[in-house]
């Protein structure tokens, strides 16, 4: 009989799952983290609903003005790859002068 090296795959079983399993499983974890969140608000005496309330929208805020800046250089980047970019005139003038 041979021995199998515990610290390999071989031997052990192929778990089958369906093409979903997993997506289902990160929004149940996704859920789980949100509710852990609620009830650490809900749950600490000192917090009134209100703060929480608002402490959620902050969040939010967050997240708005991150893919806000986010957006605004991506654009900025956009533009500059498309030819718009700030030129002093006397400057450009000289260049295409001296191009010529």
């Amino acid at each position: 009989m041979k021995l199998r090296d515990p610290m390999t795959v071989e031997g052990r079983p192929d778990i089958q799952v369906p093409n979903d399993y997993w997506q289902k499983e990160y929004e149940v974890q996704r859920k789980d983290r949100m509710q852990d969140c609620i009830d650490d608000y809900l749950q600490d005496d000192k917090v009134d609903p209100r703060r929480a309330y608002e402490e959620i929208l902050s969040c939010i805020d967050d997240v708005i003005n991150h893919h806000k800046k986010e957006y605004e250089k991506a654009v900025e980047l956009k533009s500059l790859m498309l030819g718009h970019r700030e030129c002093d005139l006397i400057a450009c003038a000289d260049s295409f002068a001296s191009a010529e």
